[in-house]
């Protein structure tokens, strides 16, 4: 994968535009509850999110979601990732990228070197890997959307496919998150936002520009 920026947690057309004038990537559109940037399948379907957002990849997360909704959330955006955010097993994962046949994200919450591990589970089943802070040990928890940063260096020694860099980021850090990582794609929520689930034009822009300029003469 090329280096990508992804602007994750969008609810409303507003929010499409801030990404696309920003000139990011990804968008990503959260299936999953709790968190403060849900929305519903038949809302992006009125709303036409798909139409809106077709300039950008469109990236559909779930947390231990049904074949039937997965389904139903996809085609409300027309996505053209997914991304499991939950406790979805090899099986699982494989089973999602068989019925949809989109391009299988699967997030790891990261802690310490003892989280990298997990990974070799999933190496076959998945497409590439997000990596992000790891969430409390709550079943009910939010998954993502922390404003949390993990230890990047846990990433030092990464040898599988490219991955999503999460957790945290924004404006103040995201330089040094790129220097200390070989992220392919840089993924932000929280730290474009002036509360919970409200995305910020400016924030946006400023972090779109910052990342793009320490990704330098790599970023196409």
């Amino acid at each position: 994968m090329t280096l990508k920026i992804k602007i994750c947690g969008l609810s409303t057309l507003e929010h499409i535009d801030m990404v696309i004038k920003s000139r990011a990537d990804m968008a990503g559109f959260i299936f999953a509850n709790p968190s403060p940037r849900e929305i519903n399948p038949s809302i992006a379907k009125e709303l036409s999110f798909a139409t809106a957002a077709k300039s950008l990849d469109r990236v559909a997360v779930f947390v231990d979601a049904s074949n039937a909704f997965i389904e139903e959330a996809i085609n409300s955006i027309d996505a053209t990732f997914i991304q499991l955010h939950g406790n979805e097993t090899v099986e699982r994962c494989l089973e999602i990228k068989s019925l949809t046949g989109l391009p299988v994200i699967k997030s790891i919450g990261i802690l310490d070197k003892r989280d990298i591990k997990v990974t070799q589970e999933y190496k076959n089943s998945v497409d590439y890997f997000l990596f992000d802070a790891k969430p409390d040990n709550n079943s009910t928890s939010q998954r993502g959307g922390l404003n949390k940063v993990f230890d990047w260096s846990i990433l030092d020694d990464w040898s599988g496919p490219s991955y999503f860099l999460s957790g945290g980021l924004n404006i103040n850090n995201v330089s040094e998150a790129i220097k200390r990582s070989d992220a392919s794609v840089i993924d932000v929520s929280s730290g474009v936002e002036i509360k919970a689930g409200v995305k910020d034009r400016k924030k946006i822009e400023d972090f779109v520009q910052i990342t793009r300029s320490a990704y330098g003469n790599k970023y196409e």
